[in-house]
C-alpha cells in the first residue's frame, strides 16, 4: 500500500512541476532580450540555433549557441528582420522581429 501510496504523491508532484513550467514565462528554455541599440542577448539551457532573417524571409545568419550570446545587430541596413531560436530536433523555440531604421536629425543653432 505504502509503494502506491508514493507512486501518486511523486505523479501529482510530477504533475504540478510540469503546470508550473507551462505558466511560468520565467522557466522557459530560452530568452531573446534588447540590452542596448541594436543588440539581443539569445540564452538558452541547453544548446540552440539561432538563426537571423531579412525582411524577405532570407536567411542571413545561422549559429549554434550552447547557453548565451550577445548578438550586436549594428551592423546590419535598414529593414525588417526576425531572429528565430531552434532546439536541436529544429522546432522553434521562440522568435522576436524586429526593425532597423535610421533617424536623421537636424538642428538650428542661431549663431550672434
Amino acid at each position: 500500500m505504502k509503494k502506491y501510496t508514493l507512486a501518486a504523491l511523486f505523479l501529482v508532484a510530477s504533475m504540478s512541476v510540469v503546470s508550473a513550467a507551462n505558466g511560468a514565462e520565467l522557466s522557459l528554455p530560452v530568452n531573446i532580450e534588447s540590452v542596448g541599440r541594436l543588440k539581443y542577448m539569445v540564452s538558452v539551457n541547453a544548446g540552440a540555433t539561432v538563426l537571423i532573417y531579412d525582411g524577405e524571409n532570407h536567411e542571413i545568419h545561422k549559429e549554434y549557441i550552447s547557453t548565451q550570446k550577445l548578438f550586436n545587430l549594428a551592423g546590419l541596413s535598414d529593414g525588417s528582420y526576425r531572429m528565430v531560436v531552434l532546439d536541436i530536433n529544429k522546432k522553434v523555440l521562440t522568435s522576436k522581429s524586429f526593425k532597423i531604421k535610421t533617424e536623421v536629425k537636424r538642428d538650428i543653432i542661431a549663431m550672434n
